[in-house]
């Protein structure tokens, strides 16, 4: 059952970090490896979102009914799912993208994590850093996505377009009534058709890249989508984050490392530094820190910390 609270789809290729990002959101234990399909059914797990909080100016603190404050901020829950890693075909029921897809249906909002440093294949394979170019990820999962909204539209297209024909009915009623299981609504769907010209055009009449470009506006509105561009700490990532952002200038895209931000989470909760997430930096507060431990700390701290202002996993929550 659906808590009320926003539900926040992870989504991805395999091995782009995706269980990473949701485990450095949440805690939560989940399995995290090198390999497809780690993760076989959807994690799901309450995460926090950091806040400014509302009562510091009037020199008080807020007694939150849910979530939690800490300090000057506080922390507003979210609901987190993480699927498995899509493929390509997976609307076709490649890899296990039927049930994926099917999963992320619950989702209000999208997190496409991407592996930034171009070191996992469009398989979800370990390759060389950089060797892979991240942009086709973007690519790949709108496909993705769009080409499941039109399945799902032209489910027994010809009797809907017949039946709506034979009734003379509003072709947004139909187009709404079919993908009413998506979020649309026929308020939405009459506002697509209007802008696309369809709704002039017998629905009969409508051609697959006409059903198409509606799938993906439909898929826009009703899936909208930010960029978690994952592994920044990797040497040499910052280039192609800054061919992501010019090759979709549209795109909110956030630099992040969640690998960073579940490690110093893991610490603060071990005691051994004190951190506020999305914070620019730590306290260590341990005196029994190995000299492997401080060396990974202040790799993050001078690396990313430093560089970005904060690992990035709040910034994309």
């Amino acid at each position: 059952m659906r808590s009320g609270l926003m539900l926040i789809g992870v989504v991805g290729k395999p091995s782009a970090g995706k269980s990473t990002f949701f485990r450095a959101a949440t805690l939560a234990e989940v399995d995290i490896a090198n390999y497809p399909f780690t993760t076989i059914k959807p994690n799901h797990a309450v995460g926090f979102v950091k806040v400014e909080d509302p009562a510091i100016p009037f020199g008080k603190h807020s007694v939150p009914r849910i979530g939690y404050v800490d300090g000057e901020w506080r922390f507003v829950p979210v609901d987190l799912i993480d699927v498995a890693g899509l493929v390509p075909g997976a609307h076709k029921g490649e890899g296990m993208g039927s049930q994926f897809l099917s999963d992320l249906n619950q989702a209000d909002v999208l997190v496409h994590v991407i592996d930034i440093s171009g070191s996992v294949n469009e398989k979800g394979e370990a390759v060389a850093p950089l060797s892979y170019d991240p942009l086709n990820d973007v690519t790949f999962l709108e496909d993705e996505l769009d080409y499941w909204y039109l399945g799902i539209l032209d489910k027994s297209w010809e009797k809907l377009a017949r039946q709506a024909q034979q009734e003379k009915a509003e072709s947004y009623k139909a187009v709404a009534k079919q993908l009413s299981g998506l979020g649309v609504d026929e308020p939405m769907a009459k506002e697509v058709l209007g802008a696309s010209g369809l709704s002039t055009k017998p629905i009969v009449e409508w051609s697959e890249d006409e059903r198409l470009s509606l799938a993906r506006e439909f898929r826009r509105r009703t899936k909208p989508m930010i960029i978690a561009a994952n592994k920044i700490d990797v040497l040499g990532a910052e280039k192609n984050l800054t061919r992501l952002k010019e090759a979709y200038p549209l795109y909110k895209i956030i630099p992040c490392s969640a690998a960073a931000e579940a490690s110093l989470r893991d610490a603060a909760r071990q005691k051994l530094i004190s951190y506020t997430q999305g914070a620019s930096s730590f306290t260590i507060t341990s005196t029994t820190l190995n000299e492997k431990q401080r060396s990974g700390l202040t790799f993050i701290q001078d690396h990313l910390l430093s560089v970005h202002g904060s690992t990035g996993v709040q910034d994309v929550l």
